[in-house]
């Protein structure tokens, strides 16, 4: 006998296997999504970024979680130190916000103070959150513009401070490779009445001529790349942003042609003004300089390793020399570069707009004491 409530038993069962259908595609769909996303992400899941997670996580945190395991990990450090309470520190890793650290709530917000998230590697003396190197860009048309230029200065500067030349370079070989990817950057003491320190004329070319000088006069065979870097950048119609993008070109042709090249050395200068960017050491002035590490290249610590190793030199014989090393991530300018092209590159800052060519050459000659000390007792190793 037909029964109306078998029809509609049969048509309720009917809509439920369609929605259960419905719903096992949804469920299919987003989990080939996920996945899909998961695997174009894989290749950046790199260990920098393990280490800016972990880099959430205060000495105190990583203590506490030791002592979870061993208590007597914790016994000297809490003696010392007073115990935060365990839902602070669980906050402060899944927030990124710390409770005693204002900056934290709002310098995401402010602009201008997301340089306070930096990080130091090494601090050199005087060296804090408020005076961390930070780039500023330079339209095109700046660091292209011809500008009046104490030549002069530059001769009196040579004359004061004659390159110490000991032992020849061999001809025809090069281990060292020199080039300034901003190579506009200048120094107010060269540039007359000038507001902005930019010259394609009379720049940190300078200091790279003077470091080739001084480390051929130590047997060690060196490339001067004096490229016109404001002229490539405009021939490509690139702005500041690219600069690295250029420089990685030639660098990279550079240490092709040139398989000897074992250190590439990219020399700039900072913005900061002469009080940060100056000390005296015995009575002789000198333009502070710092290391930069690019944390998005997978070889990073290599190239930290010789940063920290030339550093240490500085720290022991110059002490204040050095304003440290500082790691740069893609959000603070390029995060790499050019460090993924050799194991041994290194960007170099020395001094600032405001410091004297006389502090620089000063400066120069002590990094090149540095280097040649690495460059020796690592030659065997380098070259082999």
């Amino acid at each position: 006998m037909y029964k109306e409530g078998d029809t509609v038993k049969k048509y309720a069962t009917r809509i439920h296997g369609k929605k259960l259908i419905s719903l096992l595609f949804l469920y299919a769909l987003v989990t080939i999504i996920i996945a899909s996303i998961l695997t174009s992400l894989l290749h950046t899941m790199k260990s920098n970024y393990a280490n800016q997670w972990f880099g959430k996580v205060s000495m105190q945190g990583f203590v506490q979680m030791l002592e979870s395991e061993n208590r007597y990990y914790g016994f000297d450090y809490f003696k010392q130190n007073k115990r935060e309470s365990f839902g602070n520190l669980m906050f402060s890793i899944a927030t990124d916000l710390k409770i005693k650290d204002l900056r934290t709530f709002v310098g995401k917000e402010v602009p201008g103070m997301s340089k306070y998230y930096s990080n130091i590697i090494v601090a050199g003396e005087g060296t804090n959150f408020t005076n961390i190197p930070n780039e500023s860009s330079v339209p095109i048309e700046e660091v292209t513009k011809e500008r009046e230029v104490a030549k002069d200065k530059v001769t009196e500067a040579e004359k004061n401070n004659p390159v110490q030349k000991k032992n020849g370079a061999k001809k025809g070989e090069s281990a060292v490779y020199i080039y300034h990817t901003h190579s506009w950057e200048s120094f107010f003491p060269l540039l007359p009445g000038a507001t902005d320190p930019s010259s394609p004329d009379v720049n940190v070319s300078l200091l790279g001529k003077r470091m080739k000088e001084q480390l051929e006069g130590q047997g060690i065979p060196v490339v001067h790349d004096k490229t016109n870097m404001g002229d490539l950048l405009a021939s490509k119609k690139w702005k500041w942003p690219q600069s690295y993008k250029a420089s990685h070109e030639y660098v990279k042709e550079t240490l092709a042609q040139n398989n000897k090249i074992a250190f590439p050395i990219d020399i700039h200068r900072d913005d900061q003004r002469k009080k940060v960017t100056t000390k005296v050491i015995n009575g002789k002035s000198y333009a502070r300089l710092y290391f930069i590490i690019g944390m998005e290249n997978e070889g990073r610590a290599e190239n930290e390793k010789i940063a920290r190793a030339i550093n240490s030199y500085l720290d022991e014989n110059y002490y204040g020399l050095s304003r440290g090393i500082f790691p740069k991530y893609k959000k603070d300018g390029n995060g790499v570069y050019n460090q993924d092209l050799s194991k041994n590159a290194m960007l170099i800052e020395v001094g600032g707009v405001d410091n004297t060519l006389d502090e620089l050459y000063n400066t120069i000659d002590v990094l090149t004491e540095a280097f040649s000390k690495y460059y020796w007792n690592n030659a065997e190793k380098v070259n082999g």
